[in-house]
């Protein structure tokens, strides 16, 4: 059976198993997670028993372990249970990327893609398709080719309820860029664990990607012509015209949003990436606030 990781670290479970702090190897599986303690003490989870993953966290029933911390939330005999796993941080950044992998890969999964662009609603066909987690995205392979979605796209998503195929069953609703344009892409698995983990992957990216835009500064002047991209939409409107400013000082704004990563070029003309678009709902949130 193959090995997908194995590291030492300090680990501690909820259940009886290890219940006390413990170092030894943990070896993860394409099928399960074992933790080994010592010969005689060690705990198999399998895979399909993880429902939730979260990093940087420490649960209250457990006192912090040293380093940087995992949470593996599982489902044994009917019982909720959470292991907790601890070692240095560049080991667990690796491992909760191919954790993640390991649980999705696979997945089936019915599709509407896209069920929405800009603010129109389509009349999208649901397809079957199977999700694949890959470096910066997902994959969704359909018998008409593959729907993919880069993380750093995503501007918002939510799990909720919808009619998916004619059926009302839980889903998870991505709205992301590309070209300018949001698209938004319906997905919902067959059981609500697969849903939970895919929706834990997402807040994971999507939290890394608001904490970068926490700390980024932007001038009134940027900011400005960012809205003022956003409100457009329209590429043969002159920024230069509407913004008051001279074509050369427009450049240069031009050039420091980009270098940012907050616009891109499409067709010779400046459009929001996924980030200048959270950055400008949320400046318009504050405004109408």
């Amino acid at each position: 059976m193959s090995v997908l990781a194995d590291f030492t670290a300090r680990f501690v479970a909820e259940s009886d198993d290890i219940e006390t702090p413990t170092p030894g190897r943990l070896v993860l599986r394409r099928d399960q997670l074992v933790l080994v303690a010592s010969e005689d003490e060690q705990l198999t989870i399998p895979l399909s028993s993880v429902f939730d993953v979260r990093t940087d966290t420490v649960p209250k029933v457990f006192d912090p372990l040293p380093g940087t911390p995992i949470t593996i939330a599982v489902n044994r005999a009917g019982q909720k249970e959470v292991i907790l796993v601890a070692t240095d941080e560049s080991t667990i950044r690796k491992f909760t990327a191919i954790l993640f992998k390991a649980l999705l890969n696979g997945t089936n999964a019915t599709l509407e893609h896209p069920a929405k662009l800009g603010g129109r609603v389509l009349d999208t066909t649901a397809r079957d398709s199977i999700l694949g987690v890959e470096a910066g995205g997902l994959t969704f392979e359909t018998g008409d080719g593959p729907v993919q979605i880069t993380l750093d796209s995503v501007i918002d998503f939510t799990r909720e309820r919808r009619t998916v195929d004619g059926q009302q069953r839980p889903a998870v609703v991505v709205d992301h860029v590309r070209n300018g344009d949001t698209l938004t892409t319906v997905a919902s698995t067959e059981t609500t664990r697969t849903l939970s983990v895919l929706g834990r992957y997402l807040r994971r990216e999507y939290d890394k990607q608001m904490q970068a835009l926490r700390e980024l500064s932007l001038s009134e002047a940027e900011t400005a012509l960012l809205t003022t991209l956003y409100s457009t939409g329209d590429h043969s409107v002159s920024l230069a015209s509407v913004l008051g400013a001279e074509p050369k000082r427009i450049k240069q704004l031009l050039q420091a949003l980009h270098e940012n990563g907050l616009i891109e070029s499409h067709d010779g003309s400046p459009v929001l990436t996924s980030k200048g678009q959270i950055v400008v709902t949320q400046y318009l949130e504050r405004v109408n606030a």
